[in-house]
């Protein structure tokens, strides 16, 4: 797609974000509301396409992007419109309507998108010069293409900044008189060019007085961050362009983790005022897994499962931040409670297999895999999992080896050899039946599909080295620490 087309269908409507969901849970809120849509903050499945802006304000159409810099549009992919209204005191239609423009040739290159956030905002009522600042040290050289500020009513003044190395200071954007009803993407007529090291900032200053003359409350109101309009928001979207693939995974994976610390931040505060949403409790636990803080997931999907009661995505759940938090019989207590619930629970099968080989119990481990393949024959992640742990036990029998290759060549066919964790079971499974240069082969295949800087590569050079040498790969023992 080069590019979109968005109109409102109501003037009511003050800007709108159009996001992709490719897992059918935004369909699912849609049907489980009475009404058009459903209400409340967008489910983290919807996303915007990476590295794209996907938004509209009153007057923006988007230019067409370059024919190399399209995003991709997969089938069954629903997009999601998220409105955001102003009030007008009636019942109102709205019906938006989106048009698409396709490129004749896919996408050679990928922006990432970098947000620049503070989610704990706190103005008290009166404050005339409050501050919010944020910034982001650039581990790699980019090519800035555009920027897009947001906030509400009582921003004032906002400033976007890149500080080089060497001290000096370009300007990202200036809006020294902020209005809140034309928001804007910028876009540069000549890419910023910014080294490695440089620091990104932003700081937004907002006025909560009654001097403001765009202020919601009469008499003025403490504002939080949020998602209403008469709350407050502080964000500046920065799209780049880095040199070459190996960067970019460098720079989303370390931003990824700077954003999400951020966006815990945001479901926080929701949650202090609907502490009963376990919508919102889910999220965030996800979010506190996502950082490595396995106890704040434990800690929010405990409240979600309590509102809940019986339900066996409740116990998958904390079973999973249990797990994460290394509080292994207790993960795997709650997954036999989902799987008690819904014995066809297939996920819950292939999780509880992984916390049993973690507590060394392999043939158990190995039955809960079996029938979490049996309960889902197409899931290249329990055959993975069962195929990896047949192979690269201590002393496996000829027959587990030959269902490791037949189970690892299924993954392979399911996912047209375009998965490199499916090829790097592969491999071990050739490796354990002796078959050193097929072995190699496919070890090396599982490479060419990943870029350098990714974590799984390291491992299959490791265990592409001892196929060289006519040695198979064998598992460390779980339960035996270094």
């Amino acid at each position: 797609v080069r590019g979109l087309e968005f109109r409102p269908g109501n003037p009511r409507v003050h800007h709108a974000n159009i996001r992709l969901d490719k897992t059918g849970a935004s369909r699912a809120l849609d049907a489980a509301d009475p009404g058009p849509g459903y209400s409340g903050l967008i489910a983290r499945s919807a996303n915007y396409p990476e590295g794209h802006f996907l938004g509209w304000t009153p007057g923006q159409v988007a230019p067409l992007l370059p024919k190399d810099l399209g995003w991709r549009l997969d089938p069954h992919t629903d997009l999601v419109i998220e409105t955001h209204m102003q009030p007008s005191g009636r019942p109102e239609t709205v019906q938006p309507s989106i048009g698409l423009y396709f490129s004749d040739t896919p996408p050679t290159r990928t922006p990432a998108m970098l947000r620049l956030s503070r989610q704990n905002i706190d103005i008290p009522a009166g404050d005339a010069q409050y501050i919010v600042s944020d910034s982001y040290v650039l581990p790699v050289d980019v090519d800035v293409q555009a920027v897009q500020p947001h906030a509400h009513y009582r921003a004032r003044d906002i400033l976007g900044e890149a500080t080089l190395p060497d001290g000096t200071t370009r300007r990202l954007i200036h809006i020294a008189d902020w209005d809140f009803r034309w928001q804007h993407v910028f876009r540069f007529e000549h890419p910023l060019h910014l080294p490695k090291g440089t620091t990104l900032s932003m700081r937004w200053s907002y006025d909560n007085s009654p001097n403001n003359p765009r202020n919601p409350e009469r008499p003025p109101k403490r504002a939080l961050w949020g998602q209403h309009s008469s709350d407050e928001m502080g964000d500046l979207w920065i799209q780049v362009l880095t040199e070459n693939e190996a960067d970019l995974v460098t720079l989303t994976r370390q931003f990824r983790a700077k954003a999400a610390a951020e966006d815990i931040n945001g479901y926080e505060a929701e949650i202090e005022r609907h502490p009963g949403d376990t919508g919102l409790h889910d999220d965030v636990a996800l979010l506190y897994l996502e950082v490595g803080r396995p106890a704040g997931a434990v800690a929010h999907f405990q409240k979600s499962l309590a509102v809940k009661g019986r339900s066996a995505p409740a116990h998958y759940n904390l079973g999973t931040a249990l797990s994460a938090a290394g509080r292994l019989d207790q993960a795997a207590e709650q997954y036999r409670q989902a799987i008690q619930i819904d014995p066809k629970y297939a996920n819950a099968h292939n999780n509880l297999g992984g916390v049993l080989l973690a507590q060394g119990k392999r043939d158990e481990a190995l039955a809960a895999y079996r029938e979490a393949v049996r309960l889902r024959p197409q899931s290249a992640s329990g055959l993975e999992n069962l195929a990896w742990v047949l192979a690269t036990g201590s002393r496996p029998s000829p027959r587990e080896i030959g269902e490791a290759v037949d189970t690892a060549e299924r993954v392979v066919g399911l996912t047209g050899r375009r998965d490199a964790r499916g090829l790097d079971v592969l491999a071990a499974a050739y490796a354990a039946a002796g078959d050193f240069e097929r072995a190699q082969d496919t070890a090396t295949a599982a490479l060419r599909l990943l870029p350098a800087a990714e974590p799984l590569v390291a491992g299959i050079r490791q265990r592409l080295e001892l196929y060289r040498q006519r040695r198979r790969y064998i598992a460390p023992d779980p339960t035996k620490r270094e």
